[in-house]
């Protein structure tokens, strides 16, 4: 116990004899002279020529920047049966609806194999797909 009061004794001695932290400094009350330099107009064109001549993907081969990156717009309409023989009815953006058939081509350059009474078949980058007409989504036979 009477370690105890003189760890107190020690303790309280210490604190009225360490010396007062300093004042603090005062602020600076004028302007700041540091500003941020203008860009000039000159570099932010050369950066901008710099990114259009640059290809962030990378660069499509000539023949395929010439040709159009879409396929024309077009839809199924629906599957129109006429005794044996079967129609798939499309319908182009600003043209009339068509009827294809067996052995045709859509517009995006698919081949039809086979229509069925609510799908049709086609041959796609050469493979073969079913589609629904009423479903949604291709199927890969």
């Amino acid at each position: 116990m009477v370690f105890l009061g003189m760890l107190a004794v020690i303790a309280y001695a210490a604190w009225w004899l360490a010396p007062a932290p300093p004042e603090p400094r005062p602020l600076r009350t004028g302007a700041e002279p540091w500003v941020l330099p203008e860009a000039s107009r000159t570099q932010a064109e050369k950066a901008v020529a710099i990114l259009n001549r640059t290809s962030l993907w990378g660069k499509l081969p000539e023949a395929e920047a010439a040709k159009s990156l879409n396929d024309p717009e077009w839809r199924f309409v629906g599957i129109v049966t006429n005794g044996k023989e079967r129609f798939v009815m499309i319908k182009v953006e600003g043209q009339p609806e068509q009827s294809l058939t067996i052995n045709d081509k859509l517009p995006g350059g698919s081949k039809i194999l086979k229509i069925e009474s609510d799908q049709i078949c086609l041959l796609i980058n050469g493979k073969k797909r079913s589609i629904g007409i009423y479903k949604t989504g291709p199927r890969v036979l």
